[in-house]
C-alpha cells in the first residue's frame, strides 16, 4: 500500500486517536535511551541557536534544522521500536536526506507564517495539519513535497481537534519541564518529539509500507532472475 492508499484508507475508514497511549509511549521510548536523547537535545539546541544568529536566512535555516532534528528523534525512536540498539550518530542520519526534506520544511514554515500573519486561525490550522509532512516525506520513498504536505493535511484534518489537543498537552508538558528550574526540559523536549513519533507510527504505520515495498522489490528481483 503506497502513501495515497494509506491516506485514503484512513480517511474512508477512519482511525482511533489514542492520546493517552501516545504520551505514555513517548515517555517509555525516552526512558530506554534517556542518555542519548538528553545528549542530542543539548546538541540540537546549540545547532538551532547558532542557526538563529545567521542574518536574514536564520529563520528559514532554523526551520530546516528543526525539522531534520525532529526526524533524528523519529529515526532513533524507530530503531528502538524495532529492537535495535541506537548510536548517537543515528540522530544525524536524516541529514543525509537534507535535499528531500528541506523543501518541505521551508514551504511548511513559509505558508504557516503567512497563514498566521494574514489570519491567525488558518495559521493554527496549518501548523497542526502539517505535523506529519516531514516524516511522510522522509519515511515514505518517492513522495514529493506537495504530496507529503497534502497527505499530512488530509489525515490530520480527519481528527484535527484531537491533534490540536495533543499539541496543547505537549506545550503544557514542556511548561512543566520549564518550571522544574529548566532541568525538566531535558526530559520533556525529547519526550515531546517521541510523543509525536508515537502518533505518527500508530496512524501512518510507515514500517508496514516499507516492508511491503521491500517485499515487492524482492518479488520483482526474483522474477527478473527466473526470467
Amino acid at each position: 500500500m503506497n502513501i495515497e492508499g494509506r491516506v485514503n484508507k484512513l480517511i474512508n475508514e477512519g482511525y482511533e486517536f489514542k492520546l493517552e497511549k501516545y504520551i505514555t509511549t513517548g515517555f517509555e521510548i525516552f526512558k530506554k535511551e534517556y542518555g542519548l536523547f538528553i545528549g542530542f537535545s543539548v546538541v540540537a539546541g546549540l545547532m538551532s541557536g547558532i542557526a538563529s544568529l545567521i542574518p536574514f536566512a536564520g529563520s528559514i535555516l532554523q526551520a530546516i534544522i528543526a525539522g531534520i532534528i525532529n526526524l533524528g528523534y523519529f529515526y532513533v525512536a524507530r530503531k528502538i521500536k524495532l529492537g535495535e540498539k541506537p548510536e548517537f550518530e543515528d540522530f544525524f542520519k536524516p541529514f543525509n536526506a537534507f535535499g528531500d526534506v528541506a523543501g518541505v520544511a521551508i514551504v511548511v514554515f513559509i505558508l504557516t507564517v503567512v497563514g498566521i500573519l494574514c489570519l491567525l486561525i488558518p495559521g493554527i490550522y496549518l501548523s497542526i495539519a502539517w505535523i506529519f509532512a516531514l516524516p511522510i516525506a522522509y519515511f515514505y520513498s518517492g513522495v514529493g513535497l506537495w504530496d507529503a504536505m497534502e497527505a499530512s493535511r488530509r489525515v490530520i484534518t480527519k481528527n484535527w481537534w484531537p491533534f490540536f489537543f495533543l499539541a496543547i498537552c505537549v506545550v503544557f508538558i514542556n511548561l512543566a519541564g520549564a518550571l522544574c528550574l529548566l532541568v525538566g526540559l531535558f526530559i520533556t523536549i525529547p519526550a515531546s518529539h517521541l510523543i509525536i513519533y508515537a502518533a505518527f507510527d500508530d496512524i501512518m504505520q510507515p514500517d508496514a509500507v516499507i516492508e511491503e515495498e521491500e517485499s515487492k522489490d524482492g518479488d520483482n528481483l526474483l522474477t527478473e532472475v527466473t526470467e
